[in-house]
Formats: structure tokens, sequence, C-alpha cells
């Protein structure tokens, strides 16, 4: 019995070289391996080239992997949708008309951005002068056209290590190391934002101090890491009782400070009331036994005769101490 033989209009998979690049090489290197891992943070990747089918075939190879693409045809489209949704990756073409991926990678490292961008140049020069030339213009990699799958992947992983480096790194510039919540430099700076976008916005703005009440006693009878342990527990609750846009920080030894944009005097005593609530009835686990610690809370809410931020914090460590000289363990609203 003679064989069929294959329909003349059908072309084999591997007489096409884009099917090739797409299907087998990617599939080929994913299922090596998974080169995007699942927990990955890091999924984002701004593409701008401006040959459409180009983009296509880098996009369907990102997107086969598991990456999310917003693609852009020139540099100057690129910046714009950079800046409004900052990507974990850029893959740049180097000649663009207009501004090029040179002067694009340029332009992304003057934008001041929270985090950092991995920037990777794609081009047909494949000179070392070439390759210094785009790293000395910003960009973190370099690879050849025509573009291979596996290779792109690969870097992409590579970058992708030193993205979750960068933003360790830069939690921990950010944060205070027992509590984890924001160190003071950072409180600040978050301060000021939240205070000239509220001011602008016509949006109220508090201030919430809080101690531990006898926190001296507490180390003297159960020692320093038991007193740590009263601290890292503190940051725990006061973190989940932050909203979105809420700042905490430890303020100094025992103390802590947050920063609650659109709550009124109203709503910061509520939210200070509860979480002295919380607090007083969360028993710290210590290394003799569960630990009943209380705070007190000091409360001020900017007003007409509230000029500074100062001057904000200053009424609140007053509400404070008025709070610890009516008995502790109580939330005061600063009163003129």
């Amino acid at each position: 019995m003679s064989q069929s033989q294959p329909n003349a209009t059908q072309t084999p998979a591997s007489s096409n070289p884009n099917h090739d690049a797409l299907s087998t090489g990617a599939a080929t290197f994913l299922a090596a391996g998974s080169l995007l891992r699942p927990d990955s943070q890091f999924r984002h990747v701004l593409l701008a080239d401006d040959d459409t089918a180009t983009r296509r075939i880098i996009a369907r190879i990102l997107e086969t992997a598991g990456y999310h693409v917003t693609q852009s045809a020139d540099g100057q489209a690129a910046l714009e949708a950079l800046r409004a949704n900052p990507p974990d990756f850029l893959v740049t073409d180097w000649q663009m008309p207009g501004m090029d991926g040179l002067e694009l990678c340029q332009a992304v490292r003057r934008e001041p951005l929270e985090g950092y961008i991995y920037v990777m140049v794609a081009t047909s020069k494949s000179e070392t002068k070439d390759m210094v030339q785009a790293i000395a213009a910003g960009a973190d990699n370099f690879f050849a056209k025509p573009i291979v799958p596996g290779e792109l992947l690969a870097r992409l992983l590579s970058a992708t290590r030193i993205l979750e480096l960068e933003r360790r790194l830069r939690e921990m510039a950010r944060s205070d190391p027992l509590t984890n919540l924001l160190n003071r430099r950072t409180f600040f700076a978050a301060f000021q934002h939240q205070w000239s976008a509220t001011q602008r916005n016509g949006v109220p703005l508090s201030c919430v101090m809080i101690d531990v009440d006898f926190f001296k006693k507490i180390n003297d009878t159960f020692g320093h890491p038991t007193g740590d342990s009263v601290l890292e527990s503190l940051g725990r609750v006061l973190k989940e009782r932050c909203r979105r846009n809420d700042s905490a920080c430890r303020y100094g030894g025992e103390e802590f400070c947050l920063i609650l944009p659109g709550a009124d005097g109203a709503d910061a005593l509520n939210w200070a009331e509860h979480c002295r609530q919380t607090i007083a009835e969360t028993p710290i686990v210590a290394k003799d036994g569960p630990l009943q610690v209380t705070v007190s809370l000091g409360v001020a809410t900017r007003d007409a005769s509230v000029q500074t931020q100062e001057q904000l914090l200053n009424r609140a460590d007053q509400a404070l101490l008025n709070a610890k000289r009516l008995g502790r363990n109580r939330a005061e609203r600063f009163e003129e």
C-alpha cells in the first residue's frame, strides 16, 4: 500500500524561519527549564523598535515565556510610555527615527524613577566599539540581531537576578532593619510628598506619634532580645493597619510615627484608638512566654494654623505627652 503524499500547498514548519524562531526555538529553551520563574515579580518588558515585524517576533517570544510586553514604534513614544508606567525591562533597537536607541538610554537614565530599569540594546552592529558605545550611553546589555530566542530569554533571566538584588538593596536602604518600617530619611521624603499632594488637592492630613509604654522596664526585666521582639511585633501590627497611602516609620528607639493622608481629626483618632486596642490585645511572643504590651498615641491634624511638617509633628508629640500624663495606654488628640 502506497504512503500518502503531502499536499503540495503545505509548507513544512522547518522551512519558515520565523516559525522556527518562535515555536521550536522558544519552546526548546523553555522546556529545558523555565527562563521565567512563576514567582518572578519582574515581567513587564517595554519593547521599542520601528520595525513592526521585528516587534511582533520579539513580543511573541517574550509573551510565550510569560512576560507582559508593551510596544512602542520609536524612542520618544517609548520614553513617554516609560514615564506613564515604568517597566522592569527596556529592550530597544539602536537605529530608530527621531530619538534612537542610545538617545533613549541616555534619557531613561536621566529620569527620576523609583526603581531601576534594565536596558538591553538590540542591533545589527556587532563590533566591540559599538558595545562600548551602548554601555556608555546607559545600556546594561547589548546583543546582535537576528534575535535568538534562547539568548534573549537567558539574558532576561540574568537581568532578573540583578533587579532582585537592586530591589533588596533599595528596601534595605529604605527600611529599619528591626521593624521593616520606613527609616527616618525615607519617611520624611514620603512625608514631604504627601504634604504637598494633600495640600494641593485640599485633602486632610494627620500625624500619629506612638510610644511603647514602660519600654525601659521591659528591657530591664526581660532583656533586650525581648525588647526587640516587642518592636518587631509592633512593626507588623502597624504595617497591617496602614492603608495604601499611609507611611509608618520607626522614629527612634521605641517611638513610631505615621502620616495618614486623607484622614481628618476624627478619622485619625479613630484609627489610633483601634490601633491601641489591637496592640493591647495582641500578646508578644517572647522567650519567657507571652507578654502584654500597651502603647500611648498622640494625634494631630493639619489645619490653617499649621504651616510646616515640623509643626504637625510637634503637635502630635504634644498629644502623645498628654496621653502619657493621663495614664498611658490611650490615644489623645492635640487640642489648642
